[in-house]
This record gives C-alpha cells, structure tokens and sequence, in this order.
C-alpha cells in the first residue's frame, strides 16, 4: 500500500504517528464509510424495528381502548335518555307512552299496572289529594278577595 501525498504530510507534522497511522485511519474510514451505506441501515431496522412495532402497538391498543370507551359512553348515554325520555312521555300523558305501557291496550301491562299500584297508590293518591286541596284552597282565598271587593 502506497501513502498519499496527504498521508505523508500529516506524518511530516506528527511524526510520533507516522504515514501508516494516517494511512490506516483513511483505509478504516472508507471501510466504515462502506459498512455504514451498506449494513447500517439493515442493523439499525434490526435493532429498531421490534422497539418501533412495541411503541406503535401500544399507541394503537391505547387509542383502540380509548374508542372502545368512548363508544361504550355514548351508547350508554343514548339508552338513558331513551329510558328517560320514555318516562316523561309516560308520565307527561303522551298517549302512546300510556297505551304502550299502562292501558288496557297496551301488551301485557297489567303486571306494570299491578307494580305501580302495588308501590305508589298511596303516595300518588295522597299527592293527588294534596294538589286538589290546594287549589281548593287558592280558590276559595280567590273567592273570598273577590267578595271583599264588591
């Protein structure tokens, strides 16, 4: 192997080192220049890829499970209001709530019947009876101003 004019130029300005030394750096550098281009690239996908394909697994399992829960939100969200919205068609007096689920007409709602009667007739006929006797009582108060000034 023959040194470049370089070679024995930097050996001239260190010569502890000598041409070899600077020729051996240059022969290692094309070497390393060779095996960067050609097996870098394949040792860094080796040494990568399964770190890339945990991480990308991960982001993936997060935001499926991410979709999963927010689907399960919303489908939740939609049945309570559907049940809500049932019950204040029902207890709003909306005809088809009532037919659909207390009336005579209605498919086997005599054991709804049963369960509300069961449960809260009291309650319901107590409340009832409270509402009446305060209109009674807002009226006959109307009644008695009206009186008072004629």
């Amino acid at each position: 192997m023959s040194y470049t004019d370089e070679n024995i130029k930097d050996a001239e300005q260190f010569p502890a080192l000598g041409a070899e030394y600077f020729a051996a750096r240059d022969a290692a550098e094309r070497f390393l220049k060779h095996w960067q281009e050609e097996h870098a690239v394949h040792l860094a996908e080796a040494i990568m890829k399964p770190v890339l394909d945990a991480v990308q697994e991960k982001v993936w399992d997060a935001f499926r499970d991410w979709l999963l829960s927010d689907t399960e939100s919303s489908a939740a969200s939609v049945m309570r209001d559907m049940v809500e919205n049932s019950v204040r068609a029902l207890i709003g007096g909306q005809k088809w709530a009532n037919v659909k689920y207390i009336s005579p007409e209605g498919y086997q709602t005599e054991k709804v019947r049963e369960t509300l009667a069961k449960l809260y007739s009291d309650e319901i006929k107590d409340g009832r009876i409270a509402d009446l006797e305060k209109q009674v009582a807002t009226l006959t108060e109307d009644v008695r101003r009206y009186r008072d000034r004629y």
